[in-house]
């Protein structure tokens, strides 16, 4: 456990003018708590303020349209009821000292066309993707327990920015609803992601093809945000080497794609790319057949110096199965900016005092449901994790 004096605690600031009290960042979750027709409740505003004392919140996935959704209780931005129901959230967490980034989600291939939520009008018109290719394996969360397979039914998006549109639509709300900043969540399988893989993405137009042309569709949604917050209150989470929904690629795909991919957000001096190490699915623990790595292959060892290095103004978040001890060495040897715990945050909602006081941190002995659901109360498994220090 680390001490006082961790340099985890150090302030810091965030693209040119948010000043973080840590470099302790609290990653994005999907909890399923948005129970009032996708939108956040007052419990959404205790869970975010009971957790502020992190230097930066990132939000759950928030999703840009009908669409573009994956799970049942998940929130959605797309119109101002959306907006004025997260302004609670975000008061709330500035009213405890923190900070408040948005992820922004479109889901992609990676859903089914039978969702009950989106089907209630009958206008959902289909699963969009890249191209009309199914993600293979993986299964789609129902939000009671249950499963349905990737659908096979997608719709190849004809003009991909009609969507960006989407994003920026949904970018403009956020920052109307009081959020700090803008995350692009780029990995996982889903749409932004799935434009980048040579497997999901078959087009023959200016979106697809070569490792620039795949990268397209990513860049715009990016530049979309920056539109909107400017390049300094915007970050992209990537996980080059990430296989969830069907997103394996080769290791020479991943590392061409991904430095390409780099090279043009540090040179937007956006305000941080958050690397995700995860190379294995999620539910199986491995790797799929036919796309192996080499031994030790670590995307933070890789692609970390193409962000964090002299002559760049973005900063180095780093993401999946770091302890406190692990993330402390890394910013001790310069070898990172901002740390995000994801996991650790559901049964420590003072994880930040526990760091600093050299507290032992507490572990989910509740089971996998906390995460997703289901559940009876929506508060269980959510507002009601201890506190160790008192306030």
């Amino acid at each position: 456990m680390t001490s006082q004096k961790s340099s985890l605690l150090e302030p810091v600031l965030l693209g040119d003018d948010l000043p973080l009290s840590n470099r302790i960042v609290m990653a994005s979750m999907t909890r399923n708590r948005n129970v009032d027709n996708m939108k956040p409740t007052h419990l959404t505003s205790a869970y975010y303020s009971q957790r502020a004392s992190a230097g930066l919140i990132i939000s759950e996935g928030i999703i840009i349209s009908p669409q573009a959704t994956q799970w049942e209780h998940a929130p959605v931005m797309y119109d101002n009821e959306h907006a004025e129901a997260w302004k609670p959230v975000t008061t709330a967490v500035h009213n405890a000292g923190g900070k408040i980034f948005m992820q922004i989600w479109h889901v992609g291939r990676a859903q089914n066309e039978e969702m009950k939520w989106v089907k209630q009008d009958g206008s959902f018109p289909g699963v969009l993707a890249p191209s009309k290719v199914k993600a293979a394996g993986g299964r789609f969360r129902t939000g009671d327990g249950g499963y349905l397979e990737n659908t096979e039914n997608l719709i190849a998006i004809e003009d991909p920015r009609v969507v960006v549109e989407q994003f920026e639509k949904t970018a403009i709300l956020s920052k109307q609803a009081g959020f700090d900043g803008i995350e692009v969540l780029a990995l996982g399988g889903y749409l932004v992601h799935s434009f980048m893989n040579s497997r999901a993405n078959i087009r023959t137009d200016e979106y697809g093809g070569t490792f620039q042309n795949r990268c397209r569709f990513p860049l715009e949604v990016v530049d979309a945000m920056i539109s909107v917050y400017a390049a300094r209150r915007v970050g992209v989470k990537i996980s080059p080497f990430d296989c969830y929904n069907d997103s394996a690629a080769t290791y020479e795909e991943g590392m061409e794609t991904f430095t390409y991919l780099i090279k043009q957000l540090v040179q937007r001096n956006i305000a941080y790319i958050c690397l995700s190490r995860r190379a294995e699915e999620p539910f199986l623990g491995r790797r799929p057949d036919g796309f192996p790595l080499p031994p030790g292959t670590d995307p933070v060892d890789i692609f970390g110096p193409m962000i964090k290095n002299a002559a760049s103004k973005t900063m180095l978040m780093v993401n999946d199965g770091y302890t406190p001890c692990d993330a402390e060495k890394l910013v001790n040897a310069g070898g990172i900016d901002l740390i995000a715990f994801g996991r650790l945050y559901i049964p420590n909602p003072d994880l930040v005092a526990r760091i600093e006081k050299g507290l032992p941190l507490a572990e989910n002995d509740r089971g996998s449901h906390v995460h997703y659901g289901p559940f009876k109360d929506p508060a269980e498994d959510y507002i009601d994790w201890p506190a160790a220090v008192s306030s």
